[in-house]
């Protein structure tokens, strides 16, 4: 059967890299340093974690497609990502608002701000990639509206033909449907369910490490995972440590009860866990993944009530999940 792989977001095992890289330098320098110390540091750490690192690159600004300078950031990584280093006591707004205006104006489509200030480490992550699409969009229909606008209207015919065939076809489908179809599409509702829990669970253990930096660290939870225990029920926890002295070398990596739920789930009642007791957390920076009984691979299935029809999920300990 075919994997296919979930991604939450825009270079998502990049953006991990690069947080856990800012953070490691920035507990070691606490903004003490000049910014030439920090890029160095950086720099290594970034190598370390298996990034291709391009320094002081000459980019290429442009304005309604025409090249009108060029902007040199201090990093690009894997030759797709920007980073702008800062050893100020804090950002303003004319700092974020420039960087915004550095990563529209190149063809690159994220980039991160990171200021290594002294009380707390600030990252801000830009995405210029909807806006972009949208903008060529525009553009090219601004230069072909006239000479085209009699075949973009009988296109237009053509497009509404089709989607009346179309829901014409998806109709009849839909009154020939059995007992079996329901519970196949409801299978494959329960599946993208417990593969968004997971991936929520991950996010949720990055954006706990991100406020680390911030916050108070000793009342931060090690990681966030799932736990399935049920035929129909599931949770999102956070792994708390065992006291406060210990922190998070004291946790035992597993669901250990009320004080740990973030939030439950319960399945279509068409659609039950296959005898399921597992735990899988997510420990940042990288993040970690744990995996409870011990194993490379964690396999979820889900079957239909009466058993005919199964999907898997599946999760390795590098934190990727496949579906089959």
């Amino acid at each position: 059967m075919e994997n296919n792989i979930v991604k939450d977001f825009l270079y998502e095992e990049e953006s991990y890299k690069i947080r856990g890289a800012a953070f490691e330098v920035w507990k070691t320098f606490r903004g003490i340093f000049k910014e030439k110390i920090v890029d160095r540091a950086l720099r290594r750490e970034l190598e370390n974690r298996g990034l291709k690192i391009e320094n002081q690159k000459k980019i290429n600004i442009y304005y309604k497609e025409e090249k009108v300078g060029i902007y040199v950031p201090d990093f690009v990584i894997n030759d797709k990502i920007l980073i702008e280093i800062k050893g100020k006591p804090f950002l303003t707004k004319e700092d974020e608002r420039q960087f915004w205006y550095y990563l529209r104006g190149s063809q690159y489509r994220l980039g991160f701000l990171i200021n290594f200030g002294s009380e707390k480490l600030e990252v801000r992550r830009r995405i210029y990639d909807k806006a972009r699409e949208k903008y060529k969009k525009i553009s090219v229909n601004q230069r072909t509206h006239q000479r085209q606008s009699a075949s973009i209207k009988a296109f237009t015919i053509i497009e509404m033909l089709v989607i009346v065939a179309i829901l014409f076809l998806m109709l009849s489908i839909l009154i020939l449907y059995s007992r079996s179809a329901e519970q196949q599409i409801a299978l494959f509702k329960e599946q993208a369910q417990v593969i968004s829990i997971l991936s929520r669970a991950k996010s949720l253990s990055m954006a706990k490490f991100l406020s680390i930096a911030t916050y108070d660290e000793s009342k931060a939870p090690c990681g966030y995972g799932v736990h399935f225990e049920a035929t129909s029920t599931f949770l999102i926890f956070k792994d708390l440590p065992v006291d406060s002295d210990s922190r998070c070398s004291g946790a035992d990596n597993i669901y250990s009860g009320p004080s740990e739920l973030e939030e439950s789930f319960s399945l279509d009642p068409r659609v039950l866990f296959d005898s399921l007791n597992l735990d899988i957390l997510f420990i940042p920076p990288d993040p970690k993944v744990v995996i409870t009984p011990s194993q490379d691979e964690a396999t979820v299935v889900l079957k239909t009530i009466d058993g005919s029809k199964s999907v898997k999920i599946k999760i390795n300990s590098a934190g990727q999940i496949t579906t089959e």
